[in-house]
């Protein structure tokens, strides 16, 4: 129990420094990995496995005491060490906070991407937790860590609808259709596109819920990002950049959790390097990759592998020091360059280059 409470010890470090309320780590070290203590009912690491009930939206009734809550988000705000859809895609984490009471609390929880529910407080309220993933192309698409599998029962994807981009109207019929399949009028709701943290059963927000980064914008005069409402101007040759993206991408830190505690339908794994900017931060620590003064990064030697969630907003620019062998890893829509000839090795600046030759 020493090691996981040290560990959990440095877990809170992280989560607090992304939230700016503490002078500690950001990420934790490449190659941190969380002790494995496995709950009595659980398989080997990673197999925790629960079936799934149905392809329609059909949930079993919760009790006439429960308090029920509906959890609904397209992403979480914090990064998972644990993948549920390949290491290759991006797995987000949020948290769901069970507060102190006595009543049961019966829960539905729909993601809208890759995730991880991380249940933390007062779990023995817990009567149930009905999961729906986004996709179960390449994984389970959903897992959960805090929780016996007795407790998790899944659905198919979409099952009960998406996650989010609703307009009012099909908000409001949703609300209406998951009161009447689980035949109570007394259900809340909380969605968020992003979410850090939400309180059950009373659906307020909780911590690291602060507003998701849209994209950067380039312009004559400069770099900006939208920040509440309006355009605030970033320096990206700062030598702080790297850690102001990740505070900026994930603003609840990083979620480390044991893979043989995570409850899925399926296997889960587990990152060499964190994914987007939490594991270009963990490569800056090891020293295996530099941020140079034009706002990209030197990758000095062999890595792991290239940081998995590299696009749209969060792509890079990556040069290969002569002599470096070409990483491994999906690249997205970051771009990597030769350093001593600047030629496109992959990426998106190798896509641009095959459109150009089909005009």
């Amino acid at each position: 129990m020493e090691r996981a409470a040290a560990l959990w010890a440095f877990v809170a470090l992280v989560m607090l420094a992304a939230c700016d309320q503490s002078s500690g780590p950001l990420v934790p070290p490449l190659g941190t990995r969380v002790p494995v203590e496995t709950a009595e009912d659980a398989l080997p690491p990673g197999r925790m496995l629960i079936p799934r009930m149905s392809r329609a939206c059909n949930m079993p009734a919760p009790s006439a005491e429960a308090q029920v809550l509906a959890i609904i988000a397209g992403r979480g705000n914090a990064v998972s060490n644990i993948a549920v859809t390949g290491v290759d895609n991006e797995t987000t984490a949020a948290t769901i906070f069970i507060e102190a009471g006595e009543a049961p609390v019966y829960l539905f929880a729909l993601n809208g991407s890759a995730m991880v529910w991380n249940v933390t407080g007062a779990t023995e309220r817990v009567e149930r937790l009905v999961i729906q993933p986004p996709s179960e192309r390449e994984g389970p698409g959903v897992g959960v860590a805090g929780l016996p599998s007795k407790k998790v029962s899944a659905l198919t994807a979409d099952a009960c609808g998406g996650a989010y981009s609703y307009t009012q109207g099909e908000a409001m019929a949703q609300l209406e259709k998951l009161r009447s399949v689980l035949r109570r009028p007394d259900l809340l709701v909380i969605g968020l596109d992003s979410l850090g943290t939400a309180n059950a059963p009373s659906g307020t927000p909780g911590p690291g819920n602060r507003a998701g980064a849209g994209p950067m914008i380039e312009g004559g005069g400069g770099t900006y990002v939208i920040q509440d409402g309006k355009p605030k101007r970033i320096n990206k040759r700062g030598r702080n950049f790297p850690d102001r993206q990740f505070k900026r991408f994930y603003p609840a830190g990083v979620v480390m959790l044991d893979p043989g505690a995570v409850v899925s339908t399926r296997p889960v794994a587990v990152y060499d390097v964190l994914p987007g900017q939490a594991g270009l931060l963990q490569l800056l620590g090891a020293g295996l990759i530099t941020f140079r003064p034009d706002g990209a990064y030197l990758i000095e030697g062999s890595i792991p592998g290239i940081p998995t969630g590299l696009a749209g907003a969060h792509r890079v620019d990556f040069v290969l020091k002569d002599g470096a062998p070409k990483p491994k890893g999906n690249i997205g829509h970051s771009s990597l360059f030769d350093e001593m000839t600047g030629t496109c090795l992959d990426g998106l600046c190798k896509s641009l280059e095959d459109m150009s030759k089909m005009r």
